[in-house]
């Protein structure tokens, strides 16, 4: 990139040990460039960074006074503070890596801007996480929407390159990373995901290859494997390794040349005992930046399952997995349809414990579960007894449904015959024989209610 654009002003925010800018100053001298460069940041960490003491700064300002002090500078304060430094259209490239929230970052790019150059190149890095609070891939999607001249890499946590502007089409990178077919863009993804695997590589065998000594309390980082089922197993000669730095979400991605969906796909998270979170696992074919196949962490049914020496510590999620051994597998059902080379992509944070630790976990899991299932079984016994009342009273409603229904039954016959006899009744009162005896009737009555004589 140096190359292609011969900058004259870079500007980074966000440096931290300097890996990526250092990468930039490095470029600057072997091209012998008249060029400046500012790292600007306050050395003292974020939520995502993690917080650190002067450690960091000592050793960064060491290297830089050691090999790039003739045009490179610190500054040691906030990004906003360090806005007024810098007049509008005077940077080249500018590399933003701060805090990854997306009210950050969004505020970051809107407000250094108008400080870079037309045609000038702005990079973002960690456009592809979207766990946790990330929003720089929200940005990214604005940013996408809203300038001509894009470009992302996915490996690694992924990185941004838009261009301000219109950029001079002046070299190879510059044509295909704006202008380029989608399977040279492609093959140059993959050209940076291979050398960048290769420089791992090295580094992890050689921490001194980057010309300074490594902070003696550097946590060595995690391997990482991806096994493709080769359909009569899993083999070393076909996975992927991918470094994983410990403790934090990291975004790792695998390009296979070989057919992915013969069988099920093996992840292994390390080889010693640990606390690991699975985020997401996207696969993509082809040029397309939109997954074939997605298994979300946010997925209420994840074809995950674990194998070797770890389990899923917990029934309802299959996103948190206790490794307890050296062996620890997750195991990833992916559809058969899936058989042609693809790109892996897999957000990992993994937490190293030592075996006691892990013990005390799972004792504590085992008695949480053991609880848990002891609530299930008397929440059960209750349900079956609550049931049991129900059906009960039921029963006991059903007869005492029957005995009200029997004796409106016989109320039903009393009063129907009730009014047969009224019936009967009214036509003796209304006949003719009625009214003829009627004298008789009365007389009867006044020689019954005469006066008895006593004896």
């Amino acid at each position: 990139m140096i190359t292609a654009i011969q900058p004259s002003l870079i500007v980074e925010l966000g440096t931290h040990w300097g890996e990526a800018y250092f990468t930039f100053c490095q470029a600057v001298e072997e091209q012998s460039l008249s060029c400046l460069c500012y790292a600007v940041d306050h050395w003292q960490g974020d939520e995502h960074a993690g917080l650190y003491g002067e450690e960091v700064f000592d050793e960064v300002n060491d290297y830089n006074t050691r090999y790039y002090r003739q045009f490179s500078y610190l500054l040691r304060r906030s990004f906003d503070d360090a806005l007024p430094q810098f007049a509008d259209d005077s940077i080249d490239l500018l590399h933003i890596d701060g805090l990854h929230t997306y009210e950050a970052v969004s505020r970051d790019f809107r407000a250094w801007l108008p400080k870079v150059k037309e045609g000038g190149i702005i990079l973002l890095h960690d456009i592809s996480p979207r766990h946790d609070d990330f929003g720089v891939w929200r940005l990214w999607d604005e940013i996408k929407s809203e300038f001509g001249d894009t470009f992302e890499f996915h490996h690694s946590w992924g990185l941004g390159v838009v261009a301000k502007g219109r950029i001079g089409r002046n070299s190879a990178l510059t044509e295909i990373l704006f202008d380029g077919s989608s399977s040279a863009r492609e093959n140059l993804r993959r050209h940076y995901v291979i050398y960048a695997s290769h420089l791992e590589n090295i580094l992890g065998r050689f921490p001194l290859a980057a010309g300074r000594p490594a902070p003696a309390n550097t946590v060595p980082d995690i391997r990482v494997q991806v096994f493709p089922y080769a359909g009569h197993g899993y083999s070393e000669e076909s996975c992927q390794i991918r470094p994983l730095r410990p403790g934090v979400w990291e975004t790792l991605t695998f390009d296979f040349r070989i057919p992915i969906g013969l069988g099920p796909l093996r992840i292994d998270p390390g080889s010693e005992p640990a606390l690991v979170e699975i985020g997401d696992v996207l696969i993509h074919h082809g040029n397309s930046e939109d997954p074939t196949w997605e298994c979300r962490a946010s997925s209420k049914e994840r074809k995950l399952s674990a194998a070797g020496t770890s389990r899923l510590p917990f029934s309802d999620t299959s996103s948190f997995l206790v490794s307890f051994g050296d062996d620890p597998q997750i195991i990833v059902a992916v559809p058969p349809e899936l058989s042609s080379p693809a790109k892996v992509t897999i957000s990992l944070r993994i937490v190293p414990a030592s075996k006691q630790a892990i013990a005390l976990f799972e004792s504590f899991t085992s008695q949480l579960t053991h609880g848990i299932n002891r609530l299930e079984q008397q929440l059960k016994l209750q349900t079956e007894q609550h049931e049991q009342q129900v059906a009960s009273l039921q029963q006991d409603v059903a007869a005492k449904t029957g005995q009200l229904t029997a004796v409106r039954y016989a109320l039903d016959e009393t009063q129907q015959k009730l009014r047969v006899a009224e019936d009967i009744l009214y036509g003796v009162q209304h006949s003719l024989s009625w009214r003829v005896t009627a004298p008789l009737r009365k007389l009867m009555a006044l020689i019954r209610s005469g006066p008895r004589q006593s004896r």
